[in-house]
């Protein structure tokens, strides 16, 4: 029988995990902003929704044309947050692989401890990370990185 003064042994989440999928959160939103979100809104500028299956500057012009986010100076928040967001965009496979072996790192280490919702979170988010290296391996993310570096 517990007695009142006995305190449940409460299972604390290890920082560790929980900060590498705040980590690999966060870069995920600032690449897709930095990739698909600037295709995505050159092609609105430029009318042509179908330049999103085939990103080039034939189609899309220059990334720098359709980032229509307020004055281009350097007081502007926006215009930091989405270069920023492009320059992590830019560096698609050294973050992709970086963020891979802090996931399956993390994953081994909350799957020891038992923290099976960390283990989700971060093999989900480490899944995604999978996919778009390979997405970006692909002609088409070849093709959307050249218009992206232009």
């Amino acid at each position: 029988m517990a007695r009142v003064t006995d305190v449940e042994q409460v299972r604390r989440v290890p920082a560790a995990g929980r900060a590498v999928f705040w980590t690999q959160f966060a870069l995920l939103i600032a690449y897709l902003i930095g990739s698909f979100g600037i295709l995505i809104l050159a092609a609105v500028h430029v009318g042509d929704p179908g330049a999103v299956l085939h990103p080039g500057l034939d189609r899309l012009g220059d990334p720098k044309d359709s980032m229509l986010i307020g004055p281009d100076s350097v007081w502007n928040p926006l215009v930091w947050i989405v270069g920023v967001c492009r320059l992590i965009a830019w560096f698609v496979y050294p973050l992709g692989f970086a963020m891979l072996l802090f996931g399956g790192a993390t994953m081994v280490h909350t799957w020891r401890l038992g923290d099976r919702r960390t283990f989700t979170q971060v093999a989900v988010l480490t899944a995604i990370w999978l996919i778009l290296i390979i997405l970006a391996a692909s002609p088409y993310g070849s093709s959307l990185t050249t218009w992206l570096l232009d």
